[in-house]
């Protein structure tokens, strides 16, 4: 009797597992069936749909007005411009129309812009003149006029306008504009030379550098160094000289009448012209010296000539020293 009763309690604890078992399935089940065809379908709008309208005749504005009705939301590209397309025409979307999706789908539209989108202006300042027309080139930009300038980096730029304005890296321009380019052609060499006696400092500076030259030594006759009042008294390289430019003037200031520092003028006149009393221009000294040094080769080569009453030998005659005058 006692192991009937341990039978049957072992019985109910097998019927109590497998309905625990029914009920956590059934339960899962529930829960499933819940998620998956009730809920979800209510959240993620199940079988209903949206058609995509035809975008393709409406301006930009028009189209994104339909999508936002429609509950869509929208990406819009205008980087490109095509000038056969009217500006803010649609150019394509996607996914296309009659297309059906769900609500708050991103449509992406292709569309005209206005116009060409600007382009940033290339670091070209030092650059070379090829180089320049190449980088201008690939940025969408066109070359007008090219403007050459006193300097001394021949070919390089210098400056560049666009409507006659100085435009510096990095602006914006309007794609295929023209912009002029201002490049240094180099220092002219035999250049007249400016006459800056009598100038104040200030105007011997600005005609040293109107004129492309540099502004060299600047000495004073006399114990006064007042540079406003003081006057030019003396310059070299002379006024009557030429002179390469980009070189420097040195220039002397006094405020002393002319006939109060002519003894100074005189040693200046000797030291820079080399004649003592003479007043000949430095440009006229160097023609002298070449003179002198034409005639010095004429007297060796009389010299080393053979006479009468001597055969000439087959050594080549002796040349003279070759004299350079800077």
């Amino acid at each position: 009797m006692r192991q009937l009763i341990i039978s049957m309690k072992g019985v109910k604890s097998i019927i109590q597992v497998f309905l625990n078992v029914a009920i956590v399935i059934a339960l899962s089940y529930g829960l499933y069936h819940f998620i998956f065809n009730v809920w979800l379908d209510s959240y993620t709008n199940h079988n209903e749909f949206v058609e995509v309208p035809d975008l393709s005749k409406m301006k930009i504005n028009d189209a994104t007005a339909k999508l936002e009705e429609l509950g869509l939301t929208y990406e819009v590209d205008s980087s490109r411009f095509d000038p056969n397309t009217k500006p803010f025409a649609i150019m394509d979307f996607y996914p296309t129309a009659q297309s059906r999706v769900k609500e708050g789908r991103r449509i992406f539209i292709k569309s005209n812009p206005r116009t060409y989108r600007p382009v940033d202006l290339p670091d070209l300042i030092g650059k070379s003149k090829r180089l320049a027309l190449t980088q201008l080139e690939i940025s969408g930009l066109k070359i007008g006029k090219i403007i050459y300038e006193p300097d001394l980096a021949k070919d390089a730029v210098l400056k560049i306008l666009y409507n006659g304005k100085i435009v510096k890296a990095g602006e914006q321009l309007p794609r295929f504009a023209t912009v002029d380019l201002v490049l240094g052609r180099g220092m002219l060499s035999g250049v007249r030379m400016p006459n800056l006696l009598n100038f104040t400092l200030t105007e011997a500076k600005k005609s040293i550098k109107d004129n492309f030259f540099e502004i060299g030594q600047i000495k004073f006759i006399g114990s006064s160094t007042d540079t406003i009042n003081a006057r030019v008294v003396y310059q070299f390289p002379f006024a009557t000289d030429t002179y390469d430019q980009g070189q420097p003037i040195d220039i002397w200031l006094s405020i002393e009448p002319r006939e109060k520092i002519r003894a100074q003028l005189k040693e200046l006149d000797v030291q820079y012209k080399n004649f003592g009393e003479d007043t000949i221009s430095g440009s006229q000294y160097k023609d002298i010296v070449t003179q002198k040094a034409e005639e010095q080769i004429k007297d060796l080569q009389q010299q080393t000539a053979p006479t009468t009453e001597q055969k000439p030998t087959t050594e080549a005659p002796k040349t003279a020293e070759e004299v350079i005058i800077e």
